[in-house]
């Protein structure tokens, strides 16, 4: 009877050491692969040309100055106020591609469909098309101002840095909708009054299989919730539990003190 007590806490503590020890690879590797990535996108390059701002390197192609400028501007402009947020600044001066063909873009970041984004994050780079391509019949300077995707992208890249890639989609979007909300002014409106199904166990399992306007506006006002219910400061409390590995259930309980099951939001 010893002996089976014996093998059985040796199997359970061989069994949680190993999550453990998986959860702690994944997040140490990371980092060497995302800037492997990095790397390999910037050297491509070549017929780019790049304005410094001092935190962000913007690069673009020569007819695109204009909009090479404009964003190196609002990135500066934000950038205090976005890190702010999560006591955080990036250790690395942040690449900004400006992409004038939506094909490239789309290769570039590995994406399949026909519908381009305004931005993608990607392996610690910011990618955007070219409001040239997306804003008609406005002052293209000024709506670029109040649409623009660089605080969004921005967010993104915060969110991977301080928790190491190990996040939940659900997570980085809504803190990036929310923070545009916040900076700009801009609200993500689409899915309003269609989300009352969805619960955040959907969101963080099946992101993907649900509408994109839904879970966008889901995972915002989920993350708006906490915000009015616990603070900012908790959030960034959960997102640094996520930088040492832990799940995004532990890392919601030992915070909040609730589970995927419980928040109701």
């Amino acid at each position: 009877m010893k002996k089976i007590l014996l093998y059985t806490s040796i199997l359970i503590i061989g069994f949680f050491s190993f999550f453990i020890l998986k959860e702690y690879i994944q997040i140490s590797i990371y980092p060497i692969v995302k800037q492997y990535e990095k790397n390999k996108l910037l050297n491509s390059l070549k017929d780019y040309e790049i304005i410094d701002t001092g935190h962000f390197k913007i690069y673009f192609k020569e007819q695109e100055r204009n909009i090479g400028e404009i964003t190196g501007e609002i990135a500066e402009l934000y950038y205090d106020e976005v890190c702010l947020y999560f006591n955080y600044y990036p250790k690395d001066i942040t690449p900004i591609i400006i992409y004038e063909d939506k094909d490239e873009l789309m290769s570039t970041v590995k994406l399949n469909g026909d519908t381009p984004p305004l931005g993608v994050y990607y392996s610690g780079t910011l990618n955007l098309l070219s409001p040239n391509l997306w804003i008609k019949g406005y002052d293209i300077e000024q709506e670029y101002k109040n649409t623009t995707p660089v605080i969004h992208e921005f967010t993104h890249l915060i969110v991977d840095e301080k928790t190491r890639g190990n996040y939940p989609l659900w997570l980085t979007e809504g803190l990036a909708l929310f923070i545009e909300k916040e900076t700009i002014g801009f609200e993500w409106e689409k899915g309003i009054g269609e989300i009352s199904n969805i619960s955040l166990k959907d969101l963080n399992d099946n992101f993907d299989e649900i509408e994109i306007g839904a879970a966008y506006r889901k995972s915002y006002e989920v993350i708006d919730k906490l915000n009015d219910q616990f603070g900012f400061d908790k959030i960034n409390l959960l997102l640094d539990n996520l930088g040492i590995g832990s799940n995004v259930n532990t890392s919601l309980k030992r915070v909040f003190k609730l589970s995927l099951d419980d928040m109701e939001y």
